[in-house]
């Protein structure tokens, strides 16, 4: 896993009182050790919150009420309360917390450890790990599925992803997929799975009932996340080293478009109307907001450092 050593210079905190219509981004900055929080209507940073030591992952809950951080160094869980944008509680969690995603009744998060190559199980209603899912070696992305019943984990040093019951901590299956699988995306509708992998430049499209892949679309350097857009039938991916974004269209899979955005983009996701894509750049420390109606950037946000919001970071109308 990569870090950049920044110095910790200091933080500014601002009054805000948030509208439940307000679309609001929470952007970790792994270099400043902490979240920005961005209203994407005014297209401003309206505060920003210390967490733990480098934060990587996000997690909004379903009801918006609160953001999930993992803190990679600091071997550590944040839990913000977005009506006042404060830490409310820091769980401590395995070795190397990075993916992190949450049930559909927000009531159970779910965290990779890169080193301990398990899935560890919060009940945050408690605040505590009721359990932890072997996985396969350095998992470095995690969904849940909408169902609540399964989760789908990438084995970045394995090459696979694994299908677990959350219930009975099985696996369902292992797949195959490209070089360093990292960020994916789901799709209900289609009972597909979507997944970045890194180190072949590539993403692997996955038949959830057929449980293999059924096609591999180039796309450029160092893919890392995934957001899927189902009213277009299209796939938003981060290449980290060409900093851009590639359009995949899912009708025949092929790549569309490729979007110059800031320096090496990491997080991506979107908003509830599909109408903007939010994408986090590390290197820049800004967020671009990417049309989706004609792929041009409208908008470049100023972030933390070393802005890398790995996961959903919207909370959306």
């Amino acid at each position: 896993m990569k870090y950049i050593a920044l110095t910790f210079i200091g933080f500014f905190f601002y009054t805000s009182v948030l509208s439940a219509s307000d679309t609001i981004a929470y952007v970790s900055n792994q270099g400043s050790n902490s979240v920005s929080v961005i209203n994407l209507d005014s297209f401003k940073q309206i505060d920003e919150i210390k967490v733990g030591d480098k934060p990587a992952g996000v997690v909004v809950s379903p009801d918006g009420k609160r953001v999930y951080i993992s803190n990679p160094e600091s071997k550590s869980v944040s839990v913000i309360n977005t009506n006042n944008n404060t830490v409310i509680e820091t769980i401590s969690v395995g070795d190397g917390p990075l993916a992190i995603d949450i049930s559909p009744d927000g009531n159970i998060v779910y965290v990779a450890d890169w080193y301990r190559h398990i899935i560890s199980v919060i009940d945050v209603t408690k605040f505590e790990i009721i359990k932890t899912l072997k996985v396969g070696h350095s998992p470095a992305g995690i969904i849940a599925d909408p169902l609540g019943k399964l989760i789908y984990v990438s084995n970045r040093d394995d090459n696979t992803v694994s299908i677990v019951d959350v219930k009975t901590g099985g696996t369902q299956a292992i797949i195959t997929v490209g070089k360093a699988p990292f960020g994916m995306a789901h799709s209900s509708q289609r009972q597909q799975l979507f997944v970045a992998n890194v180190q072949d430049g590539s993403v692997s499209i996955i038949d959830l009932d057929a449980k293999k892949v059924i096609e591999t679309v180039k796309v450029g350097l160092f893919p890392y996340a995934i957001s899927y857009l189902s009213h277009a039938e299209q796939l938003y991916v981060t290449n980290q080293r060409d900093n851009s974004v590639s359009v995949i269209d899912l009708l025949n899979y092929t790549k569309i478009k490729t979007i110059d955005v800031g320096e090496y983009p990491e997080g991506i996701d979107k908003d509830s109307a599909e109408a903007f894509i939010y994408v986090a750049n590390w290197f820049d420390g800004t967020v671009s907001v990417i049309d989706t109606g004609t792929f041009e950037v409208t908008h470049t946000i100023k972030a933390g450092e070393g802005s890398r919001a790995y996961g959903r970071f919207i909370r959306s109308k």
